[in-house]
């Protein structure tokens, strides 16, 4: 066998591999999210975090979120509430908060107004169990720091959920299925900023080296 098609095969087992790796990524439960600033109302509030949908089977699962304020210390607030919906095409599910490091942050009740974004939500925790207002903003978490919160919830189609049905939809895409509310900031402003959902970094380096290795066998 020769020395170019050796280096073949080890080019095509590694993109294999890679194949492999990236679809094991894919369906990996945690979701990094980010602020969408582009479809922000005042483009003040960022942040980053995590959700995590586990199935616990039956009619059951539960979401955990994880926030992060990373709004610059010169424009002030604190994340004050957020709110998600899975797809409405899945059925009807209910959504209870069961933990939280924000005890001032309480459950919003589902059919919640998410104004000025359309629609209305499932469920998640706001100062006061409120999106719009809801007492202090200093009860939410201020710049730097990260709030964890678990949510059970319930119905028929629990099992067809995933991570990314909290933030970008299904079938149909949902650009406002997960939006955070801050609050309190240095000129009095506030802010409601919708989620992104971003690769995994480990989906992403696959996905480079993927590209590497294709780019190898052509030349």
């Amino acid at each position: 066998m020769t020395l170019a098609s050796n280096s073949l095969r080890r080019s095509a087992t590694m993109a294999c591999l890679a194949a492999a790796c990236i679809g094991a990524a894919a369906q990996a439960s945690i979701v990094p999210i980010t602020s969408n600033s582009s479809l922000s109302t005042e483009n003040l509030g960022t942040f980053i975090g995590t959700l995590n949908y586990t199935f616990l089977g039956g009619t059951n699962g539960n979401l955990d979120v994880s926030l992060t304020n990373t709004t610059p210390m010169s424009t002030g607030g604190f994340i004050t509430a957020f709110m998600f919906r899975p797809p409405p095409e899945l059925g009807a599910f209910t959504s209870v908060l069961t933990a939280s490091d924000y005890a001032s942050m309480t459950n919003i009740a589902a059919g919640a107004s998410g104004a000025p974004f359309p629609g209305t939500w499932l469920g998640g925790a706001g100062t006061g169990g409120s999106w719009l207002a809801g007492g202090s903003p200093t009860g939410g978490v201020p710049i730097g720091a990260t709030g964890h919160w678990s949510f059970t919830i319930t119905g028929a189609n629990a099992s067809a959920l995933t991570s990314d049905s909290f933030v970008s939809g299904d079938n149909v895409s949902d650009a406002y299925a997960f939006i955070v509310r801050f609050r309190g900031m240095c000129d009095g402003d506030s802010d409601k900023v919708p989620a992104n959902q971003l690769p995994s970094p480990g989906a992403m380096a696959l996905i480079g080296l993927s590209g590497l290795l294709t780019r190898r066998r052509r030349a």
